[in-house]
């Protein structure tokens, strides 16, 4: 039997090991990217891999795949993911990698090798780190299939943790084999001798822990806070590790976690993600691409801003004030899009508003001018708003920042897409019917997003933007 500290430092281990493997992996297939087309420019391949530009970007590359392999997730032990979800994150890792790599070559003065170098070192990375992880998982599985590497669990539940029981039984691929059963007249007579089983108000549960158990799952609606506490007295006492599944549990917010006050144990829920590097990461990969955004599309927004010029008279940029994390206050920035006094003739409009709530959309507004339309339909009007990404009020992806007039009207429910940092494009703005969908199925859609909120998520919801934009659908 295993103490919860070493399964705690065998996970930790694990997570480790993938880590430096696929830190080897992209280091090996960057080193082989550049031998195979500079071979000819060092008298041998040890003269490259031990150079100082080498060693260096070697260096980079294990502080940027570690982090990312941190922050998406991928050093975790995926019993049950499809292998296409797997893929998709290599191919965001490296994508992502890939990017940071060039921003440090430019930094540190390192020599970049070219396109085609990149996008071999880019291919040769996915593949060997992808494979060599379905091979991994292929060897785990076949050894579970043998029944080795399994991990002996007593499930004490009622009828609220049957399908859980089920599932366990199921999926040998997550590793745990259910060897006994503390039940209810229920269970016990829905297993049918099929288990080993013990009645619920058993009195040697020391007896039972002590046949090779390795773990306890505790399932059941029915909870006895003193059965819990005796049962995790003695599974202490044993060295065993004891799991508490529950239907409440189920109804919280996946960042649920425990914390300390001394030695006090809190149960907390943040309501929104609590991933500090994913959220840092998040942070540096809105500065790194609304800067690129900036820089490469400058000429482009200069013609943008003489058509507008031309089109109509007033400024350039539209700036309002928009409510952003928790409220804050901030001014947006927009192509101008509306004649200038357009706030002036909203009020005589109000009731051709298609929207419900406090959200104003009209299909025809006779506000906006020539340039406008088409700046709106291709959702180029948006792009002054990755400055606003740049200095950090907004993030490329997020709920879509509301008027505080606007706020002042939602529902309690609704306040909660504030908890999270105000974004361009979000699930709202790539649906099919967009231009159709009620305010309270927007609201929905914000919520769905902060509730699922991942990196993966915001690369996903970027690629759909892109094809939304090619679309021209909005209004």
């Amino acid at each position: 039997m295993e103490t919860a500290e070493k399964l705690s430092v065998r996970g930790r281990f694990v997570k480790s090991l993938i880590s430096a493997a696929v830190v080897l992996i992209a280091c090996v297939s960057y080193f082989v990217a550049v031998y195979v087309y500079y071979r000819n420019a060092y008298p041998s391949a040890l003269a490259l891999l031990f150079s100082r530009d080498m060693l260096l970007t070697f260096l980079l590359i294990a502080i940027i795949w570690s982090t990312a392999e941190m922050s998406l997730k991928l050093n975790e032990v995926y019993r049950s993911r499809p292998y296409s979800y797997i893929l998709i994150l290599h191919v965001l890792e490296n994508i992502i990698g890939v990017a940071c790599l060039l921003l440090c070559m430019v930094v540190f003065g390192l020599p970049n090798y070219g396109r085609m170098v990149l996008a071999l070192f880019w291919g040769l990375s996915i593949v060997l780190s992808f494979g060599s992880k379905i091979v991994f998982y292929h060897v785990l599985r076949n050894m579970r299939r043998k029944g080795r590497n399994m991990r002996s669990v007593l499930f004490v539940c009622d009828r609220s943790g049957e399908r859980l029981l089920a599932l366990i039984n199921r999926h040998y691929e997550w590793g745990y084999k259910v060897v006994g059963v503390i039940g209810d007249d229920y269970i016990m007579n829905k297993l049918d001798g099929k288990l080993p089983t013990y009645p619920i108000n058993t009195a040697d549960i020391g007896a039972i822990l002590s046949q090779k158990i390795d773990e306890v799952i505790y399932a059941r609606d029915d909870v006895n806070s003193a059965d819990i506490v005796h049962l995790l007295e003695v599974c202490q006492d044993y060295g065993i590790t004891f799991r508490l599944y529950s239907t409440f549990l189920n109804r919280m917010s996946s960042s649920a976690y425990v914390r300390y006050f001394d030695t006090n144990a809190v149960l907390t829920i943040s309501n929104m993600p609590s991933n500090y590097v994913g959220l840092l990461f998040k942070r540096f990969i809105d500065i790194l691409i609304s800067l690129g955004v900036i820089l490469v599309g400058l000429p482009f927004f200069l013609i943008i801003a003489l058509l507008i010029k031309i089109d109509s008279k007033g400024p350039i940029f539209f700036m309002q004030k928009r409510s952003g994390l928790r409220g804050r206050v901030f001014e947006v920035f927009k192509f101008r899009t509306m004649v200038v006094n357009a706030e002036q003739l909203k009020k005589d409009l109000m009731s051709q508003n298609e929207m419900s709530g406090p959200v104003f959309k009209m299909t025809n507004d006779p506000r906006i001018t020539r340039v406008g339309r088409i700046l709106r339909k291709t959702g180029i009007d948006e792009f002054p708003q990755f400055l606003n990404v740049f200095l950090g009020d907004m993030s490329i992806v997020g709920p879509r920042p509301p008027l505080p007039s606007e706020v002042a009207q939602y529902e309690r429910w609704q306040m909660r897409r504030l908890a999270m940092k105000p974004g361009i494009t979000c699930i709202w703005q790539v649906a099919p019917n967009r231009n159709s969908i009620s305010f309270e199925d927007w609201m929905k859609m914000d919520m769905e997003y902060i509730d699922n909120w991942s990196l993966t998520l915001d690369f996903l919801l970027m690629f759909k933007t892109a094809a939304t934009i090619l679309r021209a659908d909005g209004k």
